[in-house]
């Protein structure tokens, strides 16, 4: 009864943050690209302000005990977007509060959003960019296994500078890594970051984990990634600029790869 009384009470709070937010914020949605199929896999949806202000600004004027709840109403309300929009295919959805607290009440809601506008499970990409926040080992594998059910992919997001570790991805074992722009910026001019990437890709295709790398501006930086690193997946300026409230495309000839 309490448990009920206290998801009752949580649903009527985000329902009032969904309302809320639709007042003071929009998305902007950047592509990802598949060299190997020459499309367009997805689009990430970004928070904006209404006037075009970043996410990080938005967030610090929400009070830290409704943070879990801005995190939600972002998903519900990106979903919603995307689905005015007629995207198709992948959404790439920031999971920036879930923890194994409010892991069942986060994929249901979502999964009740998608399925109310009409979207497929199988679109949504859940990005998460900080695994520590997910628990432990056993909590990790729940959170993948949980989302799964729902029909949900996950991603690690920001790999490769951050808290998360080689261990700590061998055990959430998602289905998609985000290399942070970071180690991809200038990549093809530098031995450090060229190792660190190699490294990182022959684990994740140990464990069957597909890679996009991030942040790309320039066609040194793909090219290298293509031909030393075998990625083909990508998102960055080099490709396109996030657009508020609209999918902006990619140059056709931006998406040939003759290592495909």
């Amino acid at each position: 009864m309490d448990m009920a009384t206290t998801d009752f009470d949580r649903r009527e709070r985000l329902a009032h943050y969904t309302s809320v937010i639709g007042m003071g914020i929009q998305f902007a949605f950047q592509p990802v690209v598949d060299l190997a199929q020459g499309r367009i896999s997805g689009y990430e949806a970004l928070v904006r302000g209404r006037s075009g202000e970043p996410a990080g600004s938005i967030i610090a004027n929400v009070l830290p005990e409704n943070l879990a709840f801005f995190d939600q109403a972002c998903r519900s309300r990106a979903i919603r977007d995307a689905a005015g929009l007629g995207i198709e295919s992948c959404l790439f959805l920031n999971c920036t509060q879930i923890n194994p607290g409010n892991l069942e009440l986060a994929l249901a809601t979502t999964r009740e959003q998608v399925d109310l506008e009409g979207l497929s499970p199988s679109q949504i990409v859940l990005e998460f960019a900080s695994l520590s926040r997910l628990g432990n080992p056993r909590e990790l594998s729940a959170v993948r296994d949980h989302a799964h059910a729902q029909g949900f992919r996950v991603l690690a997001d920001n790999f490769g500078t951050g808290e998360a570790g080689l261990k700590r991805l061998a055990v959430f074992r998602p289905d998609l890594v985000k290399l942070d722009r970071e180690i991809i910026n200038l990549i093809h001019s530098s031995r450090r970051r060229q190792a660190i990437v190699l490294g990182i890709t022959g684990t994740c295709r140990a464990l069957d984990i597909e890679l996009i790398a991030t942040g790309v501006e320039r066609a040194e930086e793909v090219e290298w990634l293509k031909e030393k690193a075998g990625i083909t997946n990508f998102q960055g300026y080099y490709y396109a600029r996030p657009e508020l409230m609209a999918t902006p495309q990619v140059d056709p000839s931006l998406l040939k790869s003759e290592t495909a």
